[in-house]
């Protein structure tokens, strides 16, 4: 693996550890959320990094997704129902809901633990992925 691309995963887990630490407070869960979708963005950038594609200058997981080549795709599970979600989290959890704060207000607890489960989950894969590369 290259040390660039154990780089974008060291990050990609410190986000994810972030999560993990926030998701405790309730009072923070949309802070949760924002290091559950950089934990998945920093670990599709480690992706591209390896298979050495131009790393584009965006957010959207969706978008970094789609960039990952047909072989990688195959060998990486990822369930690609909840990218769009991801990608909401983004802006909704960052900004005031004249820009786009979830609909319901504030996500709650529950919502936390199942999108830092879910940014678990694709994290491991990713890294087992890499590791085996």
């Amino acid at each position: 693996m290259k040390d660039s691309t154990k780089q974008w995963l060291e990050y990609a887990a410190r986000d994810l550890k972030a999560a993990e630490l926030v998701m405790k407070e309730s009072y923070l869960s949309n802070v949760c959320l924002y290091h559950c979708q950089q934990a998945i963005e920093k670990a599709f950038k480690a992706i591209l990094e390896e298979a050495t594609i131009k790393i584009p200058r965006i957010h959207s997981v969706t978008a970094l997704y789609e960039k990952f080549p047909t072989e990688i795709k195959a060998k990486v599970i990822i369930d690609t129902n909840v990218l769009g979600e991801i990608d909401d989290i983004y802006t909704d959890s960052r900004y005031p809901a004249d820009v786009g704060l979830l609909p319901d207000g504030f996500p709650s607890e529950e919502k936390a633990k199942e999108i830092y489960d879910i940014s678990k989950k694709m994290f491991d894969e990713i890294n087992k992925y890499l590791e085996n590369t």
